[in-house]
């Protein structure tokens, strides 16, 4: 059977989650000779480099997300100036795109493309490419954006909604993501949860010595965090909680990895005398370099679509103190394969009981693993996305 041609769409151009997603996807689908991919970043960088390094044919063309923050601060007449200057800033991303999706489609044509994959809720160009091509848009939803980002739409909420409804499949990663899609569109066969793939099975099997030497060989008991440094990703409510902790129980350790906003951490880090037992790593390449030096991980982001990270640590052994908000309590089973948490004070709690009890802990990091195994590895992502392809194009 030939390779399906398909056209990815990402809007930004770092290797964070929805980007790491898409490259993983697009190169086993290309080694498993379903997809002949090609991939249109909106932005040069990290995740351009990587496509290149893996062969992956692509392209850059600037486009603009139509998802934004809008803050709006002042008295009335403040407020209804910011209101007309986010109208034309969204006019101006209209215009835009508009000649993006031109230079797009020429780009699709000339490589035979059949389907149309969108890698992300605050790309809204999909659809309009897809129809101009006359090809099925397949739109994978990545993210809970008005929940965790308080986005707003270039156009209104209407527009995404009807978006929506006129997409020929949508991908959601967790049910939260559906749930928080339904609201916009009626109940259809035209979803499909499909989590993401973080590990194949033989590379499960091989962590396996890494995710049991650790109880033994690292006497301080390191937590980790790790994400993009922003409000809503929790960092400063982790480095809060962890001073609580570690005033307690000294042969602790926090480990935080990402850039970003990283100055008001490093601020609270340094108030708190926390410097030399508190760790910024900024953006690391290889995960698993922190990630073999802990004992687990905190995902203290709020309404999260799935959490990638979160998968990662469970394959590797980690058992996960998570938020009990969007799709963390789908992964996180409380007392099973972690603890999930409501406040800060649960925070401290939580993190108290891994520490006091190893054993505990380490039996939840087994745990962890044999859920990736069962339910998130890139061998069922990658069959369950070639059935979403094969159905589109056969009907």
């Amino acid at each position: 059977m030939k390779p399906m041609r398909v056209l990815y769409l990402t809007h930004y151009a770092d290797l964070y989650g929805a980007n790491r997603s898409l490259l993983d996807l697009v190169v086993g689908l290309r080694d498993a000779g379903a997809v002949r991919p090609f991939v249109v970043s909106a932005a040069d960088g990290p995740f351009v480099k990587a496509l290149q390094r893996s062969a992956i044919d692509h392209a850059v063309v600037p486009f603009a997300s139509w998802m934004h923050k809008q803050i709006y601060s002042g008295r009335m007449h403040h407020r209804l100036l910011q209101r007309m200057r986010f109208r034309r800033a969204a006019r101006m991303r209209d215009q835009l795109n508009a000649e993006a999706m031109r230079r797009i489609a020429a780009l699709a044509r000339d490589r035979g493309t059949g389907l149309v994959h969108t890698n992300s809720a605050v790309i809204g160009i999909g659809g309009q490419l897809a129809s101009g091509l006359r090809v099925p848009h397949v739109w994978h939803i990545r993210e809970l954006p008005f929940l965790h980002y308080r986005f707003k739409v270039d156009g209104g909420v209407r527009r995404y909604a009807r978006e929506l409804r006129q997409a020929d499949a949508l991908i959601a990663l967790s049910q939260a993501v559906v749930d928080d899609m339904r609201q916009w569109m009626p109940k259809d066969d035209r979803v499909h949860i499909i989590p993401n793939g973080i590990i194949t099975v033989g590379r499960w099997k091989e962590r396996e010595r890494t995710a049991t030497e650790r109880w033994t060989r690292i006497t301080t008991f390191n937590f980790m965090l790790a994400g993009y440094f922003h409000g809503s990703k929790g960092q400063m409510e982790a480095v809060r909680a962890f001073a609580e902790v570690h005033a307690d129980l000294p042969g602790t350790g926090l480990h935080l990895v990402g850039d970003g906003q990283v100055a008001p951490v490093q601020e609270l880090v340094n108030d708190l005398g926390l410097e030399d037992v508190v760790t910024l790593h900024g953006f690391v390449k290889d995960i698993h370099e922190v990630m073999d030096q802990a004992h687990a991980l905190l995902q203290c982001s709020q309404h999260e679509a799935l959490g990638r990270i979160t998968l990662e640590a469970m394959s590797d052994g980690l058992p996960v103190i998570g938020h009990a908000s969007g799709a963390t309590p789908e992964l996180v089973a409380d007392g099973s394969n972690g603890l999930l948490y409501r406040t800060q004070g649960e925070l401290v709690e939580a993190m108290h009981r891994l520490v006091e009890d190893r054993d505990a802990a380490m039996r939840m990091g087994r745990a962890g693993r044999e859920r990736v195994l069962d339910g998130f590895t890139m061998d069922r992502m990658l069959e369950s996305t070639t059935g979403v392809y094969r159905r589109l194009l056969s009907s």
